[in-house]
């Protein structure tokens, strides 16, 4: 079939990103499900094993049976509180109030700030002994005072309230820009005909920004199973493994236990579980 000179020139544009994709993305997504039935230490080449990774991940395997119980306990916390949250932000600072840009820039430098340097500003700010959260719940009064990443009932909460922090982020901004392209007017005629803040927050706004809320309902579930660097900087699994999520038991198996077979089988498992959630969310309509 002969193409036209637009038509050529629309792949010559998408060329590059082809082809990034096959070698950046595509070769080594079909690279870890191959050696997900090997067994690969790095040092020698790959022993293909068929389903043994599977089996054991699945049969004896109660790290990560854990791993995946803490991810999606993380997650169903996590999703629809940086939701919910990044949406009431985004309907706040969508108020042309005084100081509302500086206020902007506040919520969103912590979502920018490296991932190392939070997690240490919030191990020394839960520290049990002389942390801000502990030093201001003692001066109330209170004696028995959390330990919170050191204990195993209240380590996977805490990772969610570190987590909320970042609500400010790109979610709230995304929900700004939704909000600032909904017509004035459908508020104003909604207002005289004497409908209520929260009548039009439901009959407006929710409809309109649904696509958005979707956007960042898939972003949110993906993000949460990613969760990585605070677990590995804070706490490196522990204690008894309540803070070990699936993205550092990969790591770990990989660049600790050097089995980069079992490692690339707990990863397409991983990419299983996110997709199917993903593509449910897909299937959402607000």
């Amino acid at each position: 079939m002969k193409l036209n000179k637009e038509t050529r020139a629309a792949y010559l544009c998408i060329l590059p990103w082809v082809i990034g994709f096959i070698f950046i993305i595509g070769e080594p997504f079909i690279s870890t499900i191959i050696l997900g039935f090997t067994r690969y230490d790095v040092f020698r080449p790959p022993t293909f094993v068929g389903m043994r990774n599977y089996m054991q991940l699945f049969g004896s395997d109660d790290v990560f049976m854990k791993s995946l119980v803490n991810t999606l306990y993380y997650s169903a916390f996590n999703v629809p509180l940086s939701v919910l949250g990044a949406l009431f932000l985004a309907i706040l600072v969508n108020n042309n109030l005084p100081g509302m840009n500086g206020f902007k820039t506040a919520l969103y430098v912590p979502s920018i700030t490296s991932g190392i340097a939070m997690a240490m500003l919030w191990m020394w700010i839960f520290d049990p002994g002389t942390g801000l959260v502990n030093t201001f719940l003692r001066q109330l009064g209170v004696t028995n005072v959390p330990m919170w990443f050191e204990s195993a009932k209240m380590v996977k909460p805490t990772m969610v309230i570190v987590k909320i922090v970042e609500v400010g982020g790109a979610r709230m901004i995304i929900f700004l820009a939704g909000l600032q392209g909904i017509p004035q007017s459908l508020y104003e005629v909604a207002y005289i005909d004497g409908a209520s803040i929260f009548t039009r927050f439901r009959k407006i706004t929710v409809p309109l920004l649904s696509p958005i809320i979707l956007l960042n309902l898939v972003t949110a579930v993906i993000d949460s199973f990613r969760v990585f660097v605070n677990s590995y900087a804070i706490t490196g699994g522990g204690p008894l493994n309540e803070s070990m999520f699936l993205v550092l038991y990969i790591y770990k198996k990989a660049f600790t236990s050097i089995r980069m077979g079992y490692a690339s089988a707990i990863a397409t498992i991983f990419l299983i579980i996110v997709s199917s959630f993903a593509e449910d969310l897909m299937m959402f309509r607000v």
